[in-house]
């Protein structure tokens, strides 16, 4: 009963307030709504893993109108929406840490970029394409934040299939480039400037500081495992030291030895030991 009356009491009071200043009251619940409007509303996007792309690429996609509330129940869907980007290959929505309560309208977005690695020729358009075979964008369009001497750094990639007729191939033949050139710059020790794929499984590449291209065999069933023929390589150039100049090509992808093509001269075999005239054989 007291707290009846105390309760009766509190909100005569509170009329009578209001009757001798309406305007105290309409300025206060104006101000609560606001406020209330204000947390449901306003949020703080961390965005972290940016090394290229820059972060109004990201913001652009990012659906800033819609409710804290909103974006707590459709963290998935937010997430697609930064993965659309050719840029991205993965991006996670998460509450700031520190307990939802206290950091309510705080979120953290984490992405992983790709990584710019080829450029590729494909159906006669020129491509930006990831370590991952991702086609991120035309080689014409901007690079955002990607130096020149990084962009100098893409390996070119030549005879590539149609995108459009043969996407499954195109994707094997960039993850056969991405794998092969890893393995043979870690074997033969220098940089691979440019790679194309030849016949029958092969493909040749230009490395830094050869002014001539090096054949390999690439298919699954090639007689030498590609590490094997990254070695005969580095024995072949060890004898041809002083006469790179002189060489048109290296031919590796024969079941045992090498083929070196002279300028001047008729293809000489010779193995990663010595050089040998017996006659070489390619694979079947």
């Amino acid at each position: 009963m007291r707290f009846l009356y105390t309760s009766l009491i509190a909100v005569s009071v509170c009329i009578l307030q209001y009757i001798d200043n309406p305007a105290f009251f309409h300025r206060a619940f104006a101000a609560i709504s606001t406020k209330g409007s204000d947390t449901m509303q306003q949020k703080e996007v961390r965005i972290e893993g940016l090394k290229v792309l820059p972060r109004s690429e990201i913001e652009r996609v990012l659906p800033y109108d819609k409710s804290v509330l909103w974006w707590h129940i459709n963290g998935t869907d937010i997430q697609s929406r930064v993965e659309e980007s050719p840029w991205i290959d993965e991006a996670a929505l998460e509450s700031c840490p520190g307990g939802a309560l206290r950091h309510w309208g705080c979120f953290v977005l984490s992405v992983q970029e790709r990584t710019p690695k080829f450029i590729g020729l494909v159906d006669n358009e020129r491509w930006i394409i990831g370590s991952d075979g991702a086609f991120i964008m035309p080689s014409g369009g901007p690079l955002f934040g990607l130096s020149p001497e990084a962009g100098a750094q893409l390996v070119v990639v030549e005879g590539l299939a149609s995108r459009s007729s043969s996407p499954d191939l195109v994707r094997s033949q960039l993850a056969i480039a991405a794998g092969s050139i890893s393995l043979l710059e870690r074997t033969v020790g220098r940089s691979a400037r440019s790679l194309r794929f030849e016949e029958k499984g092969d493909f040749s590449v230009m490395f830094e500081g050869l002014p001539f291209p090096v054949i390999f065999a690439g298919a699954s069933d090639a007689p030498v495992p590609l590490a094997e023929q990254g070695e005969r390589l580095v024995g072949l150039l060890a004898k041809l030291k002083d006469r790179y100049q002189e060489v048109a090509k290296i031919d590796l992808a024969f079941a045992r030895v090498g083929v070196v093509k002279f300028r001047t001269e008729e293809a000489l075999p010779a193995d990663s030991q010595a050089a040998t005239t017996r006659q070489p054989q390619k694979r079947g």
